[in-house]
């Protein structure tokens, strides 16, 4: 619920007069109490035992504002910034009572741009590909349960495991981007189309931190990043496909001369049908591939299996996902169900057997008001012997709440009690 403070004028700060037309404050706390656990790892002494904890899911403040330029034309702006109302800093970083709430203003949704007729035009650090399928997925941000309960705990990687070469399970595709350039269309009958460009250096987890955009002898190459998402939503229909490359992502600086990274595509497809009892039934593909930058990554430790034997070397991974999001809702009732399959990892010099997962999400939500309601979840994944896809955030997985990665085989489960206010 949006509270909006319109031409403000304030006296006795250094004797300045403050205008602004129009500026909205809003926000949500969602906060969660759960029993997580992880077991049936490959590797002896990797399991985590099954431990209480409090953890953040998302909660986030956010300030915005318009100004009528005319002509048909709006200048806005927003400024959007996690809450770590735990000591797992929000979604900002894994848990650490040394750093507990580290949280610094503009860390999500963070922009400003001119709309029109035309359209809209915006620049600053903005979602890139990972969020596109927020209508199809019933859990997207707007709700009481985490992060746990999406279909992007399989979709959004790849789930292979941390080896030297840094290439494990943080191959995330897609990520709120800095320095995004950004031109989402009108919608006609239901359609749009939106274009972003990021010139900022990424990671490969796709943090939108890391090399040097610029291409000189003894840097790093440039990394650039382009994303395509045209949308449909029309009535009791939605639908949507995105389309994502990182060029030379991960790249070092100073790793040589004109060194280059890892070139990611991400591509995922979906749509949902919403019937008028309330029950809506969505379904989603996805399919991501890594290029390695320098062709060799070890992959020793998954048993990749080729003509002549097991390899651990290769140039390229690609995995496809699907999975089938559905939800109920009646009065202040919603139940969440979601299950998502994820195939085996394939290089070029082959298969990686049993490297796929699968996933089960089961979730009740009750709205005590519009604005405030209370949660019970189940997550559950299961990765196969050389797999070790995670909870998406990572603030709320089990790599980042053990400190030591997950390893190969590992199976997270979480139950969880959670709580949401808007504000």
């Amino acid at each position: 619920m949006k509270q909006k403070i319109v031409a403000l004028a304030i006296a006795g700060l250094s004797g300045a007069t403050f205008a602004q037309s129009n500026v909205a404050i809003s926000g949500v706390l969602r906060v969660g109490v759960e029993s997580v656990s992880a077991g049936g790892a490959t590797v002896a002494g990797a399991n985590m035992t099954s431990r209480s904890r409090v953890s953040d899911n998302g909660s986030n403040i956010r300030f915005a504002g318009t100004e009528n330029l005319g002509n048909g034309l709006t200048a806005w702006w927003q400024m959007e910034s996690a809450i770590g109302i735990t000591d797992n800093q929000g979604s900002a970083a894994a848990p650490t009572a040394a750093a507990a709430n580290a949280t610094t203003l503009g860390t999500r949704n963070t922009a400003i741009g001119i709309k029109g007729a035309w359209g809209d035009f915006y620049v600053g650090k903005w979602d890139v590909h990972y969020n596109s399928g927020n209508t199809v997925d019933t859990v997207n941000g707007n709700d009481a349960f985490s992060s746990r309960a999406q279909v992007l705990n399989i979709t959004h990687g790849n789930g292979a495991v941390a080896t030297a070469t840094g290439l494990g399970a943080a191959n995330a595709f897609g990520g709120r981007f800095n320095n995004t350039i950004s031109y989402v269309s009108p919608s006609l009958s239901g359609f749009a189309v939106a274009v972003r460009h990021s010139t900022s250096g990424t990671t490969l987890a796709g943090s939108g931190t890391g090399a040097n955009e610029v291409t000189t002898a003894g840097l790093a190459a440039k990394s650039t990043i382009w994303a395509l998402n045209p949308t449909y939503n029309n009535g009791p229909v939605t639908a949507f496909y995105s389309w994502m490359k990182v060029y030379n992502g991960g790249a070092v600086v100073g790793a040589g001369a004109n060194a280059t990274g890892n070139h990611l595509v991400g591509q995922r497809l979906g749509g949902a049908y919403t019937l008028p009892m309330g029950l809506k039934f969505g379904l989603v593909w996805d399919k991501n591939k890594i290029e390695v930058a320098d062709g060799t990554a070890s992959l020793a430790a998954l048993g990749v299996v080729a003509t002549g034997g097991s390899v651990g070397v290769h140039a390229r991974r690609e995995r496809t996902a699907w999975a089938l999001p559905i939800q109920y809702v009646t009065g202040p009732h919603r139940i969440n169900f979601a299950y998502a399959s994820a195939g085996n990892l394939k290089t070029d010099v082959g298969t990686v057997n049993d490297s796929g997962a699968k996933a089960l999400v089961l979730g009740y939500e009750y709205s005590l008001s519009k604005r405030t309601s209370v949660a019970v979840l189940y997550s559950a994944i299961t990765n196969g012997a050389n797999a070790a896809y995670d909870f998406r955030e990572t603030s709320v997985n089990i790599a980042g709440g053990n400190g030591t990665g997950l390893a190969a085989g590992t199976d997270p489960r979480t139950f969880q009690l959670a709580v949401r206010h808007a504000f």
